[in-house]
This record gives structure tokens, C-alpha cells and sequence, in this order.
């Protein structure tokens, strides 16, 4: 129901506000459980179909408190570009784990591949957006380098971020060594990954759960109503997994509720209101945040299950 924190970065920008930026913050975090892939206008059913209409009180309130849990880790995959000339263009593959991480970089150089690493620290500095420190270094050749940079990763979506790093790295020039900037921008593929403490070999979980058969569509089907409760726990789930391992650096104590207050289907389009609150806590500060709202989601019939999704909040 936020568009991820390019919102929260256009609206602190805008309003030069903090409080406007961890509540906007907060609702990522919150809010989203009902949100779709981005914020779109609610669109009403088609006109002069028949409708049905599910009023407040039929479905049940969720509450859950994750204070006792652990963030998720990030896993990433993505291209970038930057200078020093070595890493041009390179493949980069990273890990997060609440406050530290690490990236393993590679591209192709005049000089011959080129391979290097970082190790990062994530500070619990309560911004709209993550901020790591890296240090690290590679060789290409007979060459190595190492450097030291400040970056960010700014979420274009649920899994797509922009990744921004700056700083200074050493690298040879002619017959000595000699500082020069470092600099990189990329786009990487992140998600979520649950590592399990279980008796035996370590385990991890991609998501937050395991992959569940897709049911095949034999026969079309009108739109079931059933389902809408279970959509919308999806939502819940796999968005509130991402934010957690995208904010578990700056916050803990996330605890929310969410009741969708009611249904109503016309033809195949289900418009559903949600109401939801929750807070967290900021790790530096131990200051707390709350917030709630309302929100609509719209949903579409594909034949056998609800899909899509348009939201306003």
C-alpha cells in the first residue's frame, strides 16, 4: 500500500518533515499487508452488473506480533556499472543478515576477469532508506585493488531495488598506487530468506514458506468469496516478509493487525476494504512508531482463483 520507499524519499523530500518519514516509513511496514505491487486509483465494478456485497463482521481479525523474531536475510542478484574501469560493468550476488552482510562481484577487464568482495555493516541510523558501509577489494591480473564505500539500496518494487555506492578506492596508476574515486550503480533482484536454527545441518527458506502446488483450471468457475480471506493473508505474508528483511536494520518490535471490514463482488471484479494498524521500534533509539488506516483492494477473478490487484489507501 506504499510504493515502496521511493514514496518515502519524494515525501520527506517534500514535506521536510521526520515525523512525516517514519510514519510513511511505518506504513511500509504496516500498511502493507494488503498492498498490491505499487499504488494504483481503486477502480469501482462494471457498471449494471450484478452485485454482492459481504458487509463488516463476517471476517475475522488477524493480530500478530513478531517482536521475538528475528529479521529475515536478504539475498540479491543484479548488474551494475561504475569506476574504476575494472568494474565497468560487473555481476554482483550479496547477502544481508540484519546488521551485516557481504557482496561477490565479478566482470571482465582488459587485464582479464575480475573478482572481488565487500563486507558490510549495516547501521541502525532510522532513514527512509538502508545505509551500509563496505570495505573490500579485488584483483583482475596481476593488479588487486580495495576500497572503501558508503551505499544504499533504494526498493523500486517488491523485489527490484536500485543499488548506490560511493567512496575511495586504491589501485595501481602507471608505477605506484593512488587513490581515485569509487563509484557504482546497479539493479538487483531481492528477496527474502529465512535461515532456520534446526537440529542437524543448517537450513534456509527462501520465502516464508514452502512452494505450494499451482492448482490446475480445469473449468472456469464463478468467483468464490471463500478465497479472498486467504488472498489477502498471501499479501500479508510475502510483503510484510520483504519489508522486515528490507528494515530489519533500523527496526524491530513490528506488531500489526489488519480485518478486512468488507466484500463486494460485481461480475468478476472483488473490491475489499481492509482495515489495519500496527507499530514498530526503532533499534538506536528504542523510539516507538504506530500507525493505522484503511485501505481498498481490488481484485480480479481469472477463472479458478483471485489474482491482480489494484490499491488506494
Amino acid at each position: 500500500m506504499i510504493e515502496g520507499v521511493t514514496g518515502v524519499v519524494k515525501g520527506a523530500a517534500a514535506k521536510g518533515a521526520p515525523t512525516l518519514v517514519m510514519r510513511r516509513l511505518l506504513l511500509t511496514l504496516v500498511a502493507i499487508c494488503t498492498c498490491a505491487y505499487g499504488a494504483a486509483a481503486f477502480a469501482q465494478g462494471g457498471a449494471g452488473e450484478p452485485e454482492e456485497t459481504f458487509a463488516e463482521g463476517q471476517f475475522a481479525a488477524v493480530e500478530r506480533d513478531l517482536a521475538d523474531e528475528a529479521a529475515p536475510a536478504v539475498f540479491a542478484v543484479g548488474l551494475s556499472a561504475g569506476f574504476p574501469a575494472y568494474q565497468t560493468v560487473a555481476l554482483n550476488v550479496s547477502l544481508q543478515a540484519q546488521f551485516v552482510g557481504a557482496q561477490l562481484k565479478g566482470s571482465w577487464t582488459p587485464a582479464g576477469v575480475y573478482l572481488g568482495g565487500q563486507l558490510r555493516a549495516y547501521p541502525p541510523i532510522p532513514v527512509p532508506i538502508p545505509l551500509y558501509v563496505g570495505v573490500g577489494g579485488g584483483i583482475y591480473g596481476p593488479f588487486a585493488s580495495y576500497h572503501f564505500a558508503v551505499g544504499t539500496h533504494v526498493p523500486l518494487g517488491t523485489a527490484l531495488r536500485l543499488d548506490l555506492e560511493g567512496g575511495v578506492a586504491n589501485v595501481p596508476q602507471l608505477d605506484k598506487r593512488g587513490w581515485v574515486p569509487h563509484l557504482a550503480a546497479g539493479i538487483s533482484y531481492a528477496f527474502p530468506v529465512e535461515l532456520s536454527a534446526a537440529t542437524g545441518p543448517a537450513s534456509a527458506t527462501v520465502g516464508g514458506s514452502a512452494p505450494q502446488p499451482v492448482a490446475r483450471c480445469e473449468a472456469p468457475t464463478e468467483p468464490d468469496r471463500e478465497q479472498i480471506p486467504g488472498v489477502i493473508d498471501d499479501m500479508v505474508d510475502d510483503f510484510i516478509l520483504s519489508a522486515r528483511a528490507t528494515y530489519g536494520s533500523v527496526y524491530t518490535g513490528l506488531n500489526y493487525g489488519y480485518k478486512i471490514g468488507s466484500v463486494r463482488i460485481s461480475g468478476k471484479t472483488a473490491n475489499v476494504s481492509v482495515n489495519y494498524s500496527g507499530s514498530v521500534t526503532e533499534i538506536l533509539t528504542g523510539t516507538s512508531h504506530s500507525a493505522s488506516g484503511a485501505a481498498k483492494v481490488q481484485l480480479t477473478w481469472t477463472g479458478c482463483a483471485w489474482g491482480g490487484g489494484s490499491i488506494d489507501y
